[in-house]
């Protein structure tokens, strides 16, 4: 294994330092292509509003789900909070526990990248349903004339709109993505099978979970910018 000095006394593994250019390479987006990515989304989650979300819903809800009016909607706890802060927790101990043994490699870095952009994703996510308040699924099959979006007004009920699942855990799977390619079939299928899930019991709209998938990958790149540009 080469190893080079990191000028703070540690060792960078030579791996490490080509994965981490490569990724390096590959954020690097001009103007126009950020704003096209960003217009395209936006396309894609307009036409799912308008065109897919409520008929996907009702079929989900009369083929897999249990329609209202009985309101036997699928209980999915929401343990997001917790899982997140166990991660954290997990990322920034096995951070510093690398750094004070000199380690400097391709599991710092992802430690690194989880601990900071998991509790980042959660809070982005917290303000922007508490910000949209629209309507989740489950609650829309029980009334459906609360419809549409509740500015400013995200409580119980109201926090479809994004999908906090996917915001938070797209940076993860994106960072066990670029750090550990071998597995990336996993992380692809448990990335899809998530997305699934969250339309399927009823917790959210399609448009809901693609908007929450952009964005993550959208805070994942900012946080792996930043991160690079403090690296040096």
């Amino acid at each position: 294994m080469v190893e080079l000095a990191d000028g703070t006394g540690g060792s960078l593994d030579a791996g490490a330092i080509q994965k981490t250019t490569l990724i390096r390479s590959q954020m690097k987006f001009t103007v126009k292509e950020i704003f096209l990515s960003a217009l395209a989304a936006l396309i894609l989650v307009v036409l799912c509003m308008w065109l897919l979300d409520l008929p996907l819903a009702v079929w989900i809800a009369r083929h897999v789900g249990t329609y209202a009016p009985y309101v036997r909607t699928s209980n999915l706890p929401d343990h997001l909070l917790v899982i997140v802060v166990i991660l954290t927790s997990l990322s920034w101990s096995a951070y510093f526990y690398l750094v004070r043994r000199n380690i400097y490699d391709q599991r710092t870095f992802l430690c690194r990248m989880t601990g900071t952009v998991l509790p980042l994703s959660f809070g982005i996510k917290t303000l922007l349903k508490w910000m949209f308040g629209r309507i989740e699924t489950h609650t829309w099959l029980a009334d459906p004339s609360l419809y549409g979006f509740h500015w400013f007004a995200g409580t119980e009920g109201f926090q479809g709109f994004p999908s906090g699942h996917m915001l938070v855990f797209t940076p993860l799977f994106l960072a066990l993505w670029h750090f550990y390619p071998r597995h990336r079939l996993y992380y692809g299928v448990a990335w899809f099978g998530l997305g699934v899930a969250l339309v399927t019991t009823e917790y959210h709209f399609l448009s809901d979970v693609l908007a929450g998938t952009y964005l993550g990958a959208v805070v994942y790149l900012a946080v792996a910018a930043r991160l690079d540009k403090l690296t040096g």
